[in-house]
């Protein structure tokens, strides 16, 4: 969709972090972000060599902005930063053209 915007993150663990309270933050989180109007998808791919990437899609820059300033979601990203997350980085990326849907019979 164009005007859409994407976000994919690359944010890499800490080798002390609680995988148990990691994951419970995620599925809080995934119960939140899932709710607000404009938010589309979220998905991870695993690559061959190890890397993990995470790409959310928003309908708007207004959608995102809606999760990036919820204050749940705020308190979370202190907590990843300060908790779990050695590295990483998130780009944001805005849809400027579109090619499909088609399929080929």
């Amino acid at each position: 969709m164009i005007g859409e915007v994407i976000v994919i993150g690359d944010l890499k663990l800490r080798a002390n972090a609680s995988l148990d309270e990691y994951n419970r933050l995620g599925e809080r989180m995934y119960e939140i972000v899932s709710r607000l109007p404009g938010f589309v998808s979220v998905k991870s791919f695993k690559a061959e060599d190890g890397e993990e990437l995470t790409l959310f899609r928003f309908a708007s820059e207004e959608a995102l902005e809606a999760w990036r300033s919820h204050p749940e979601h705020v308190e979370t990203m202190k907590r990843g930063h300060a908790e779990f997350y050695a590295s990483g980085f998130l780009q944001i990326c805005k849809v400027i053209r579109e090619v499909g849907p088609f399929e080929h019979s």
